[in-house]
């Protein structure tokens, strides 16, 4: 097999143009592979198409919408050679993708540290499903201003709107400079000191949960501070928030932001 024919594939949703990416779990996904120095390359999937797109590809739902429903999203990861009996896999949740590539790269090139430290795949599920639920209950804040595609996004916000259980997608905003704005800031930087920031406790050696050694766990937390940078206004301020530790980390992580 050839280097193309074993490049893998990952499915990112599309921003509007110039595209890039800016959702939170994907960026999870391309951090990894970036980590893992694993060939890729990105399809592009415009948000309208999202849903469809993972339904035609056969990849049932890991996520569910409030109401019980399916939600399907991205990221999905194509690998065509994921072992040597084996001929094409397709891998539809992003922590999954990230121990798919943990696995595949058993022994790190260059002295690289593992994407999981020994022992610590069922720590980093539960951090995941923390970090997310953290960022979830404030994701408001950036969310009204994702870069959408100006082609398609009455379409995407009416379906946000939908999915939110509001009228109109206006309900949704909370104005800049505001009063609410300033109080439902406020409330983000006080979870995210209390609820997270209180794990980074090797400030002193590095920008990383552990200090100066990255993890998976560093990626979780990057993927929505990637969103936060695209989205969010206010993104200079968070970086400053508990002594500047999100604008470490983001910078930190930028080593493996590379978009292919």
């Amino acid at each position: 097999m050839d280097a193309h024919q074993s490049t893998m594939t990952l499915y990112d949703i599309a921003s509007g143009p110039p595209i890039r990416p800016f959702a939170p779990n994907p960026w999870k996904a391309r951090y990894a592979l970036n980590f893992t120095h694993t060939p890729y390359r990105t399809t592009w999937v415009p948000v309208p198409d999202v849903a469809a797109t993972r339904t035609k590809l056969g990849i049932p739902a890991s996520r569910k919408h409030a109401d019980g429903s399916d939600f399907l999203t991205l990221p999905i990861l194509y690998d065509p050679s994921p072992t040597p009996q084996q001929e094409g896999a397709f891998v539809g949740d992003s922590l999954d993708i990230a121990l798919h590539l943990h696995n595949k790269h058993a022994s790190t090139p260059g002295g690289r540290p593992p994407l999981f430290p020994p022992h610590s795949v069922a720590l980093h599920r539960a951090f995941n499903v923390h970090v997310d639920a953290l960022f979830s209950l404030h994701s408001l804040l950036a969310g009204y201003y994702m870069p959408l595609d100006p082609a398609t996004a009455s379409a995407s916000r009416a379906e946000f709107a939908r999915r939110a259980g509001v009228a109109r997608w206006e309900d949704l905003e909370i104005p800049l400079g505001s009063e609410a704005r300033r109080e439902a800031l406020a409330a983000f930087e006080t979870a995210l000191g209390s609820g997270l920031a209180v794990w980074f406790v090797r400030r002193d050696e590095g920008p990383f949960l552990e200090g100066a050694t990255p993890m998976y766990a560093d990626l979780i937390v990057g993927g929505w501070l990637q969103m936060m940078r695209a989205c969010l206004p206010e993104w200079e301020e968070l970086r400053g928030w508990q002594g500047g530790v999100w604008g470490r980390l983001h910078d930190a992580l930028e080593e493996w932001a590379g978009v292919e």
